[in-house]
C-alpha cells in the first residue's frame, strides 16, 4: 500500500496544454522522465495498492470492462466520490501508472488526425461527465462504485447487468435521478436479474424506463419498502 498521488494544477494545465506536442508520448515513450521532477507527485492521506492496474487488459466488450472495473474497484477502494471526481488524480494515473492500458485501449488504431482528441476524452477528465463516461480509468472505478452501493456484496453480478447494454449503463450511471435513488436503482436490478427480457431488450427497457420516468415522478421511493418497489417496478414493465 502506498499514498495515492495527483499532479498539481501547473502540470495538469501543461499536459492539457501541450498534446500536440506529446504525441509520441503517449504513443510510445511515456511521461516518466518528466515526472521525476515538477509537481507530479503530490500525496493524498488515501492508501491504494495499484498493483491491479498492471492486469488491466485492453479487450472490448462487457465481460473486459466487468473485470477491469473490478480491478480499478479494488485497487482504488479507499478513494471517496468526492476525491473520485478530482481532475488531477486520473491525469497523473492514465499518464503514468495506468498508461499501457490507456494506450492501448483507447489510442490503438487512432488515425493521426484524431488522435489528439482521443487524448484529450480519455487522458483527462475535465468535466464531471467526462469523469464518469469516458476517462480510461475512472470511468471503470464508478462503474464499480454503482455496482458497489447497489450490491455491495456482489458487485461484480451487478456490474454485469449494469454494463450488458449501453442503455442499462446510461440510465443506472449516467442519469442521476435513477442511479442516485438507490432504492430504485436496486429494484431495477433485481428485475434484471430475473427478467432476461427485459435485460437483453433494448427497445423493452426503453419503454419500462419511459413508464418509469413518469410513474416516479414526484413519488417519495425513497421511503418505500423493498415489496412496495418491487410491485411498482412490476407495474411500469407492464
Amino acid at each position: 500500500m502506498s499514498k495515492l498521488l495527483y499532479v498539481g494544477q501547473q502540470t495538469a494545465d501543461f499536459l492539457s496544454d501541450n498534446i500536440e506536442e506529446h504525441l509520441d508520448r503517449y504513443r510510445e515513450a511515456g511521461f516518466e522522465d518528466l515526472e521525476s521532477s515538477g509537481d507530479w507527485r503530490i500525496p493524498l492521506s488515501v492508501e491504494v495498492d495499484l498493483t491491479p492496474l498492471e492486469d488491466l487488459i485492453a479487450d472490448k466488450g462487457r465481460d473486459a470492462e466487468v473485470r477491469n472495473s473490478m480491478l480499478v474497484g479494488h485497487a482504488l477502494a479507499s478513494l471517496t466520490p468526492s476525491l473520485a471526481r478530482e481532475n488531477r488524480v486520473w491525469i497523473r494515473l492514465s499518464h503514468i501508472e495506468g498508461i499501457a492500458y490507456a494506450r492501448e485501449r483507447w489510442l490503438h488504431n487512432v488515425s493521426q488526425e484524431k488522435i489528439a482528441q482521443a487524448i484529450r476524452i480519455h487522458f483527462f477528465a475535465s468535466t464531471w461527465t467526462q469523469c464518469r463516461d469516458d476517462h480510461a480509468l475512472s470511468r471503470l472505478w464508478w462503474n464499480h462504485h454503482i455496482a458497489s452501493s447497489i450490491q455491495p456484496d456482489d458487485p461484480e453480478r451487478a456490474l454485469r447487468l449494469i454494463l450488458s447494454t449501453a442503455d442499462i449503463r446510461s440510465n443506472l450511471i449516467e442519469r442521476a435521478r435513477v442511479g442516485t435513488r438507490l432504492p430504485l436503482a436496486k429494484a431495477i436490478v433485481r428485475r434484471l436479474e430475473r427478467d432476461a427480457q427485459l435485460a437483453a431488450s433494448e427497445s423493452a427497457f426503453r419503454n419500462f424506463m419511459k413508464a418509469l420516468n413518469i410513474r416516479a415522478a414526484g413519488a417519495q421511493l425513497e421511503i418505500w419498502d423493498e415489496e412496495r418497489m418491487d410491485r411498482f417496478i412490476a407495474q411500469c414493465v407492464e
